[in-house]
């Protein structure tokens, strides 16, 4: 445990839960290991909350059947310590009380956030302007003075806006967009809302995304969201909807119970056949067990080298970036991290580089590199900069071997990964790393160096180059255990050429093309499960 973590608030979607198995909610439950369970509103779904009270040993809750019978709320403790949210049954029903809700909820500073379902925004394009539905109950209901954070299901995981309302009318004051590096009311006579969404993200496959919040005292430290199909059954490589509904119907509803049906049996429901029968068994084994498996028995890139190659991570500014401001290179060969970062003068994209490639030509010019997705975003922005800023190494750079883990693996069909999506940090927590539990993800890094570049307020360095260190171990410690990975049986696929196929040559030329100059895709098959995809990066 860090000074970062908090508890779990997994929220859930009554959609996403429905018609799911149990095996699936136990899935959910033993991966994300929520302190408490929400099972969004603004509708009321008993069926589905009741489905949620019978799944999870952790409690749950619904917003719409609470009956606020401690006052305008109920008070929700989540896990065993002193960490507690208020939950009210709709925005309404604070407007009556609402003096005592302000009252309750200034009593009791411990409270993370108030959750209230019916909370949302609305879009008026002939207007150009959002609208906050029930900001005159939350302006008559809240404090002035201090900022008091709403969870609502009605807007999606991610969603993190700043209100600030007059008291009683709720007019809007302002909003503040962008709250990294920390939030404040406006004025002592001013309603500050911080509305945080946990509802569904659009795009994941029809409202089926659920999230997960992590709680501090200081309220919400994070929110990830996760697709449902990375649970159960459908986690598994070659499992679909259809497939699921299959293998239930004679009885497989866990990963367990699939692993313990004949491949036969498995390659005689329709559209499966041997081949994905046999990538079922697999991918299964490698879920349930946590260990990785090599498909063929092609080398790991520089696995023959005499020396490892560097680890790489970089930040920017956005994935279309203007600068790239942190890179990171983690040595395995001594153990030591190395970073460099822009720290005064953001409008300077060359220095950083400037000082990289310095060290890196000057001090290690036969080593190669590593990445993990490196082809698609590290080494083809570390090119483009480089060209554009620091020109007269670029001859330098492109001879350097340049190695993506990612690409072997998962690209190139090479192994099979216990994480539930293909995310580094997925991976290798489930190969067992020991995270620094920053808190952080790229998207917050690139946000918190532009309001650097607009405002001059400086970052939590320490943190933020933590984050990149992080990604750098985490890269080797997945290649070492892929070194140690058993290979599959006598069935797997035989690679002729032998030798370390995946690598670049010294002298640049690639000795797989793939590794260079390709953008391969991974091969998508919509009755599978979410073990590749670019929506994973």
């Amino acid at each position: 445990m860090t000074a970062r973590d908090g508890a779990t608030l997994l929220a859930l979607p009554p959609s996403a839960i429905a018609d799911r198995p149990v095996a699936t909610l136990e899935d959910l439950e033993v991966t994300l290991e929520p302190d408490a369970v929400w099972v969004l509103g603004p509708s009321r779904e008993p069926q589905a909350f009741a489905r949620a009270r019978s799944a999870f040993d952790a409690p749950a809750f619904h917003p719409p059947l609470e009956t606020g019978g401690e006052g305008p709320f109920h008070r929700q403790k989540i896990g065993g310590g002193s960490l507690e949210i208020a939950v009210a049954a709709g925005i309404r029903s604070l407007h009556p009380q609402s003096e005592s809700v302000s009252s309750a909820l200034a009593e009791r500073p411990g409270i993370a956030a108030l959750v209230c379902d019916d909370v949302t925004t609305t879009v008026r394009p002939t207007a150009l302007e959002t609208t906050l539905e029930g900001a005159d109950a939350l302006a008559s209901a809240l404090s002035t003075g201090r900022v008091t954070t709403v969870l609502t299901g009605s807007e999606p995981a991610g969603y993190d806006e700043l209100w600030h309302l007059e008291p009683d009318t709720g007019a809007v004051r302002g909003v503040d967009h962008n709250l990294i590096g920390g939030f404040e009311p406006l004025d002592e006579d001013c309603v500050s809302v911080r509305v945080q969404g946990a509802g569904p993200v659009e795009g994941y496959n029809h409202r089926q995304s659920v999230a997960s919040l992590t709680l501090t005292a200081g309220g919400i430290e994070g929110v990830e969201t996760h697709k449902i199909t990375n649970f159960g059954l459908e986690a598994v490589s070659g499992i679909g909807p259809k497939t699921a509904e299959r293998l239930a119907e004679r009885g497989v509803t866990t990963r367990t119970e699939l692993l313990e049906t004949s491949l036969e049996t498995l390659a005689d429901l329709p559209r499966v056949g041997r081949d994905r029968a046999r990538t079922m068994h697999r991918h299964a084994s490698v879920l349930e067990t946590g260990e990785p498996r090599r498909l063929t028995d092609e080398s790991l890139p520089g696995e023959n080298w005499h020396t490892p190659p560097l680890c790489v991570d970089i930040e920017t500014d956005g994935l279309s970036p203007t600068i790239i401001w942190q890179v990171g290179v983690y040595d395995p060969a001594t153990d030591d991290y190395r970073t460099f970062v822009e720290r005064d003068d953001p409008s300077d994209p060359g220095s950083v580089l400037e000082a990289f490639c310095d060290w890196l030509l000057g001090v290690h010019p036969n080593r190669a590199l590593l990445t993990w997705n490196g082809w698609r975003f590290d080494y083809r922005h570390l090119g483009a900069f480089i060209a554009r800023h620091v020109p007269y190494y670029v001859d330098e750079w492109e001879s350097i071997p340049k190695f993506d883990l990612y690409l072997w693996a998962v690209g190139n069909d090479n192994a099979l990964l216990p994480g539930r999506t293909n995310k580094l940090e997925a991976v290798s927590d489930a190969l067992g790393y020991d995270s620094a539990g920053t808190g952080l993800d790229g998207a917050q890094t690139a946000a918190a160096y532009q309001q650097f570049v607009r405002t001059g307020e400086p970052l939590e360095w320490a943190r933020h180059e933590a984050y990149c260190e992080d990604d750098c171990r985490a890269l080797w410690h997945v290649y070492e255990r892929l070194l140690d990975a058993a290979q599959a049986e006598s069935d797997s696929v035989s690679v002729s050429n032998g030798g370390d196929s995946s690598r670049t040559a010294t002298d640049g030329s690639s000795a797989d093309s793939t590794d260079r100059t390709s953008n391969p895709q991974p091969s998508s098959d919509t009755s599978g499960g979410e073990q590749t995809g670019l929506s994973d990066f």
